[in-house]
């Protein structure tokens, strides 16, 4: 693969490392960005006289001609293209400058029409990389909401349905899959910048504006989506049983790379491995979606811990507790009265919100009430839970639940699956040494492997070899070949 650097050309971030002004770099960005916006969807390139319009537009808005004036002036050739814009207004002559410099630097190109007029258009590298500065302007939250359940739904057509391309079946998943694991690798890492961000010194309004403003979105329903409706769970083994399933058929795989060579530059073969990569790649990303949800969690509980406890630390920290903090300010107060103010100093807030101003006789206290009195607190009754007994059961009622958990276990290891996790180690050989087998280290997965090896519907068997025992991990296992029956 090419380095991105010999594909874009050489000054393409040259404007952004500007001498002079510091807010210059945001100003050529914004611009670009609103060029952008219009070439997003025009079919024939921009006008020379809309994108000045546009530029002029926002050199306004933000009052940006001294910045551009002193980086015109840093330029060998301030006065190049002067006499084209002979009296026109200063903003005009701000934005053929832009223009001549993001067209200098490649970010952006001129066509020059036999009635000499101008277009402007947007490289392709330009458009890709516009659209990824767009998205952080924006800050979106990334949204998991029926990615999964568009996979679920192609495989199962591709199976259900004889005319449904598998080709389209298999790539589309892949993609689907991709985005939610690379979302998800995103989010588990953006929450550790924000617990980052909660133990720096933030006021408490900074820390709730934190927690409930910017988190909330970051979280966002998609998560939560992801976590109840569209759950992993729901639709992930069918997904991974199917794809299990075509892995091992010989047949649908060699069809679908005849498919796919057909409709792509691919040889049979590099078809053939483009499948078989698509397809363990969604197989092991599904597998593997627990611990990644499992730390998810674990860092969204402990950044509200965290911001909770700096929350507290704020409200009572070393000036003193909040109940100390209101003895003060009543003494504070009580010092003011002393002195013979009737109204408040005038640092604190002059009006309240009945447009009165404040007062220390503002709703004074004419008699005491029942609220009046400090009430102590009383100490909770001892908590007896009850007796757990438990009920002799019925024999019927044992063999049901006896079948259910029987049941239960045959679901996790059943020899349909245990025969097509072998079957993908052979990968077209017909023994396979125990020195090879990729995952000889599970020991859970290798017993189960050696104690299905003699079931009757299982196609692979074990034999035994002379030779002295094997290190695998902590044991030493006898050594011993799975045989393709």
């Amino acid at each position: 693969m090419p380095n991105p650097f010999d594909i874009l050309p050489l000054n393409l971030f040259n404007i952004f490392t500007t001498v002079g002004f510091a807010s210059l770099q945001r100003h050529y960005m914004a611009i670009l960005i609103r060029i952008y916006s219009l070439a997003e969807f025009n079919r024939f390139g921009l006008a020379r006289e809309t994108v000045i319009a546009e530029i002029v537009d926002y050199i306004k808005d933000s009052d940006a001609e001294r910045e551009i004036q002193t980086d015109m002036a840093n330029q060998a050739d301030p006065e190049a293209d002067s006499a084209s814009l002979a009296g026109s207004k200063p903003e005009q002559y701000y934005a053929a400058y832009l223009i001549r410099r993001l067209a200098d630097s490649g970010w952006i190109e001129r066509e020059q029409h036999a009635d000499y007029s101008e277009t402007i258009i947007l490289p392709d590298y330009a458009f890709t990389l516009l659209e990824a500065f767009r998205s952080i302007q924006e800050q979106k939250p990334r949204e998991f909401k029926g990615q999964l359940y568009a996979a679920h739904q192609l495989i199962t057509s591709a199976k259900t349905h004889k005319d449904f391309s598998p080709t389209l079946a298999v790539s589309q998943t892949y993609e689907n899959i991709r985005q939610v694991v690379r979302g998800l690798n995103e989010l588990n890492q953006n929450i550790r910048r924000y617990v980052e961000r909660a133990t720096k010194k933030m006021e408490v309004a900074d820390l709730l504006r934190l927690q409930f403003d910017d988190y909330t979105q970051t979280l966002g329903p998609a998560y939560h989506a992801l976590k109840t409706s569209d759950h992993v769970s729901r639709y992930r083994r069918d997904i991974v049983n199917q794809i299990q399933a075509w892995l091992v058929d010989d047949e649908w795989i060699a069809h679908t790379a005849e498919e796919l060579a057909t409709q792509s530059c691919l040889s049979p073969a590099q078809a053939e491995h483009e499948i078989i990569h698509s397809l363990r790649f969604i197989s092991n990303q599904l597998e593997g979606l627990d611990p990644l949800l499992a730390d998810i969690d674990a860092r969204h509980a402990q950044y509200l811990r965290t911001s909770f406890r700096q929350i507290r630390y704020k409200l009572g920290n070393a000036d003193g507790s909040f109940k100390d903090r209101l003895i003060s300010l009543a003494q504070h107060l009580s010092a003011l009265r002393d002195e013979g103010l009737e109204e408040l100093p005038e640092t604190t807030p002059p009006e309240t919100e009945h447009g009165t101003r404040n007062t220390f006789l503002h709703s004074p206290i004419r008699l005491p009430d029942l609220k009046s009195f400090y009430t102590p607190p009383q100490r909770r009754a001892p908590f007896t839970p009850d007796s757990i007994i438990v009920p002799t059961l019925h024999p019927d009622d044992f063999a049901a639940l006896h079948a259910l958990t029987m049941q239960d276990v045959t679901q996790a290891f059943s020899p349909e699956k245990v025969n097509r996790k072998v079957m993908t180690f052979f990968n077209g050989h017909k023994r396979m040494p125990i020195t090879e087998i990729p995952i000889r280290y599970d020991l859970h997965w290798l017993t189960t492997i050696i104690a299905y090896a003699h079931h009757p519907e299982v196609s692979y068997g074990l034999e035994i070899n002379d030779g002295e025992p094997i290190q695998v991990g902590c044991y030493r296992v006898v050594p011993f070949d799975l045989v393709k029956l």
